[in-house]
């Protein structure tokens, strides 16, 4: 049977990201994750391929074996994805560091920074932080640059869930999910009912959050 080989080469390049400010955790779900680790960049590696092929002039039982990875060797682990993900991760995070248009971006970047460093010293294995939520958050901060900066923290599922609080009991919390969704909660004071307070729930794009609740006047106190 013949056989072709192929060769080729994968490279990872170094992620940067630098922090170390600790903020004050109100997320109801748990506490935050803090920490100080500093990922290693991956070595640059040689990656082997197989798969079948059936030529293009039909021969009777002859397949050809197009290889270049070993029979017992997966073409793409979990720890490929997870690194792949973890540099994801720590890019966005100095992206958020370099955009000089978002007030709080250095702020923001050290606290991401110790929540993805913590959760991946507590379990390796984790994802640190879901890129698609952290993707989310950061589209949400260029599309309003002039947000205070909110009290972070994690989900369980790694999910970034940010939190403002204002005067009178005020809350706006955004839970940012993978997908381009956000779910949202808002208390906000009673005006018939002194000391009862109103809560106001849904789910919107990270694109419209600001539209969605502009009746309830968030923005006039979680903005600069």
């Amino acid at each position: 049977m013949p056989e072709l080989n192929l060769q080729e080469k994968a490279a990872q390049e170094a992620a940067i990201a630098y922090g170390n400010e600790f903020l004050r955790n109100d997320f109801p779900i748990g506490d935050p994750y803090i920490g100080a680790l500093f990922l290693p960049q991956k070595p640059q590696t040689e990656r082997k391929f197989k798969f079948w092929i059936t030529p293009a002039v039909v021969q009777e039982d002859q397949k050809v074996l197009v290889s270049d990875w070993p029979e017992n060797e997966d073409p793409f682990t979990q720890a490929d994805l997870l690194n792949n993900e973890e540099d994801q991760v720590q890019e966005l995070i100095f992206q958020i560091r370099k955009s000089l248009s978002i007030i709080y971006h250095e702020s923001l970047a050290n606290r991401l920074l110790a929540l993805f460093n913590d959760a991946k010293e507590e379990d390796s294995a984790s994802l640190g932080i879901s890129v698609g939520s952290l993707r989310n958050f950061y589209i949400f901060f260029r599309l309003h640059t002039n947000l205070k900066c909110p009290t972070i923290s994690l989900t369980p599922d790694y999910n970034i869930y940010a939190s403002w609080r204002g005067e009178q009991n005020r809350v706006f919390s955004v839970h940012f999910l993978p997908n381009g969704d956000t779910r949202f909660v808002i208390f906000k004071p009673n005006d018939r009912h002194p000391g009862r307070q109103i809560r106001i729930s849904g789910i919107a794009t990270a694109d419209v959050l600001m539209e969605t609740v502009a009746p309830d006047s968030v923005s006039d106190w979680i903005s600069e």
